[in-house]
């Protein structure tokens, strides 16, 4: 088997400092017409560098936008590894899909896009901790009611501490051991609120993400 030919503007990107993220994003937009006359392989290996450069900086609107082009690519051309990723090319494109969707708070497409993952790797610990963070971060109506049970108790605190200060210990001081054990209770309130509900929707998280990947490994 000969060895491959590498045309001339691949091995120029490919030299590229992999870190330099900047840098990869810059010369493959500079180079994009180029870069899409190359062979498939070329192709879409410096595609995936761009899509990764792109996710690395923290643009991950763009990147959602491009790394739907290399996951297609990736079925249609039948490609699995690449160098410089590790393991399958399509669960790595996948899983930064998800973890870019997941940055901009779209918690059903990364709730979706983790249990596609674990129906092709349900071994993966990476991927149903993924699926467990999503799935709390999700449940909005209870986290939210949490945050604002404390936010409420802690405003009334502040006011009844002022209340104290300026009228309870001035003009009735026999009031002031019931007034703390007032405030006392009422943070201790909001605080139980805000504990409460977000120990419940992990706890929840959690054994929903654990069955689902036990569901996939049993079938």
């Amino acid at each position: 088997m000969q060895p491959r030919h590498y045309s001339q503007l691949y091995r120029r990107l490919r030299d590229l400092d992999p870190d330099d993220h900047q840098r990869v994003i810059r010369t493959y937009e500079e180079r994009e017409s180029e870069i899409g006359r190359l062979d498939a392989l070329e192709h879409f290996e410096l595609t995936v560098y761009y899509a990764d450069a792109l996710f690395a900086t923290g643009a991950y609107r763009q990147h959602l936008m491009m790394v739907d082009l290399v996951i297609e690519a990736s079925m249609r051309e039948n490609i699995q590894k690449i160098e410089r990723v590790d393991g399958d090319i399509f669960q790595h494109l996948l899983f930064r899909k998800a973890v870019s969707a997941y940055r901009l708070r779209d918690f059903e497409t990364s709730i979706h896009i983790a249990r596609e993952l674990l129906r092709i790797n349900p071994e993966s610990e990476l991927f149903v901790r993924f699926l467990r963070l999503a799935l709390f971060r999700n449940d909005l109506p209870l986290l939210q009611f949490g945050r604002a049970s404390f936010i409420s108790c802690t405003l009334a605190t502040a006011f009844l501490i002022t209340v104290n200060l300026l009228v309870v210990s001035i003009f009735h001081p026999e009031w002031v051991d019931l007034w703390h054990g007032v405030i006392g209770i009422i943070f201790a309130v909001g605080l139980a609120c805000l504990v409460g509900t977000y120990s419940f929707s992990y706890l929840r998280a959690d054994r929903q993400a654990y069955r689902f990947r036990e569901e996939q490994t049993n079938k």
